[in-house]
This record gives C-alpha cells, structure tokens and sequence, in this order.
C-alpha cells in the first residue's frame, strides 16, 4: 500500500446529502483511502449523516460559499497536499496512487488537475472550440447532458498564464499545494457556487499561481468521472452562471494586463458560440436565453471591475 500521508481528499457539499452519501460509499473504494486523511465540509441546513471512520472530520457550518469550504479544508488539513473533488464524482481506483507518484517526481507543483470523464457508458463526446482550444461536454440518447469534462490524453507542464480549461482542467478533479498557498494565498471568497459572482474560483486560483511562475500541471491519468447529468435548460442556466464568474476573473486580470485575459474577454465579447447552452438556436434566440446571457455578461463585468477596485486599494484578501 503506497504512503498517502502526504494528501489529504475534500469536498465541499450542500444540501446534497444523497451525494454525499453515495460519495463517502464510493471513496472507501479507492486504493489507500483508508489511511488518507478525508475532510468533509459541509454547509447544509441540517448536518450530514457519514458512517464514522477514524481517518474522517466532518465539519458543518451551514452558509454558502464554494471557495470558503475550499479555504476551510485547506485550514484544517494538516498535510502538503489537498485533493479536491465533488460530491458527485467518482475517482478512479488508483487515483490517490498516481496522484502520490506525481508529487513524488514532481515535488514543486503548485497546482495539479486530473481528468475527467462523464461517468456510465451511454453518452457521446462533444467539443466546443475556443481562442485557446476547446473544452467538452457529453450528451446521452435520453436528452441528458454533462459538462464540467477534462478528457486530453496528454499530460502538460505550464509556469506561464495560459487558458486554464482548455489547458489544465477545473475544480471537480483538483490537487493543491499548501506550500503555494501559504504564498499566494487561496481561493477568493467572492467567487465559486455560492457566492455571489457564482464560479471561478478555481480559474482565478491558477492564473495567479502561473502569474508567480508556479508550476501547474495536468495529468490524465489522475482520472475520475463526473455523474452530474441533468436537461439542457437546467444546464443552461448553469452556463449563466459559469459566465458571471468566469467573466469577473477575466476582466479582473486583463485589467491588470494579463495577454491571455484580454484574448478570453475578446473571444467572449464577439463571438456567438460562447457555452454549451447557445448551441441550441431556438432557446438562444428565447427572450429568457438573452436575459440570462445579458445579466450573466453584465454582472460578470461588473464582478471583475470590483474585483481590480478590491485588489488595487485592499491588496488580495487574506484567507481563513
């Protein structure tokens, strides 16, 4: 059995506690989870009912917030390495072995993102094109869809700003270096599900880390699958969301000269494809399509504008 005293796995649940439950099932089958330590940040309502396990802390504090569960889990872990997935994820067998193998070779990451993988068998690939590549979703004969997808086959090495989702990966699949935060510091409150610019938290995390020369990575063997299927409206107005965030980090870091921020900003400013939910022509040309495109734009500029204001007259926000 590999020593995996080195990493401690999170996640960060509300108000879902049949997911946490099938989550807390699935992680005992991973090889080496019984001696990782598991945090649990719960900001439900009503606390979650876990089956106890002496390598288990469970922690409620009803609220919302993404990126303050993350900063919580990053507080209380005691151990260089956090890994980060959802609730609705299902990490491969070996993956807290090949995510020791990797800070074993590489132990300066700052930042690692494993790959993502919708989860059964009836589905078909989808990829959606950018300025800087393209990400993928999933779609099924039964209507479902998935996003929120890493699939590349190659692993990649970046101490530069590069566009983090077609390069590197997202939230769901997330290993993070105490040692980086310690000095960069975490994820910004104002963002991620929750708060109120609604995502981004982890985008924002990596173009600051890379803006410091950082290493952060990608490695697809790091893998996991995403069991989050739901109808192309509700995906939609998930999309809405995405944009607020993704749009405030943006336009933040362009304010502050960032190239690949500005390339971001004038992808999404002039072209019609902008999410998975705009494919569909009859709800983009919908009267709710466009008010939701509208707000999420305009929010998102705004978030940003008072995320440049904060960070020019505050300095970045310490993290507890």
């Amino acid at each position: 059995m590999p020593n995996n005293a080195r990493i401690t796995i999170a996640v960060c649940s509300r108000n879902r506690s049949q997911q946490l439950a099938a989550w807390w099932a699935h992680i005992g089958t991973i090889a080496g989870s019984d001696t990782t330590p598991i945090v649990v940040i719960d900001q439900s309502d009503v606390a979650p009912m876990l089956p106890r396990a002496p390598n288990l802390t469970i922690i409620h504090r009803p609220g919302r917030g993404l990126a303050r569960a993350r900063n919580l889990a990053l507080t209380v872990a005691t151990t260089p390495y956090v890994a980060f997935c959802d609730d609705d994820c299902r990490p491969d067998h070996d993956w807290l072995i090949t995510i020791t193998a990797v800070i074993h070779q590489y132990p300066d990451v700052a930042l690692l993102y494993g790959a993502v993988w919708p989860s059964g068998a009836d589905y078909q690939l989808h990829h959606h094109h950018t300025h800087a590549g393209s990400t993928v979703w999933a779609s099924r004969s039964d209507g479902l869809v998935c996003s929120a997808l890493r699939i590349a086959p190659t692993a990649a090495h970046y101490t530069t700003p590069v566009a983090p989702l077609e390069c590197l990966g997202q939230g769901n699949n997330m290993i993070v270096a105490q040692a980086a935060v310690q000095q960069w510091g975490g994820f910004h409150p104002w963002l991620g599900a929750g708060a109120w610019l609604r995502a981004g938290e982890d985008v924002e995390i990596t173009l600051r880390f890379l803006s410091h020369g950082a290493l952060c990575m990608y490695e697809p063997q790091v893998r996991l699958s995403h069991d989050a299927w739901q109808t192309p409206d509700s995906l939609t107005a998930t999309e809405h969301g995405y944009s607020v965030g993704m749009l405030a980090v943006h336009v933040w870091y362009a304010l502050n000269g960032m190239t690949v921020a500005r390339e971001y900003l004038r992808f999404r400013l002039h072209t019609a494809k902008k999410t998975i939910g705009a494919r569909d022509e009859t709800r983009r040309r919908s009267r709710s399509f466009l008010w939701g495109r509208g707000w999420a734009l305009a929010k998102g500029i705004i978030g940003g504008i008072m995320l440049w204001l904060e960070e020019w007259v505050k300095g970045f926000p310490k993290i507890s």
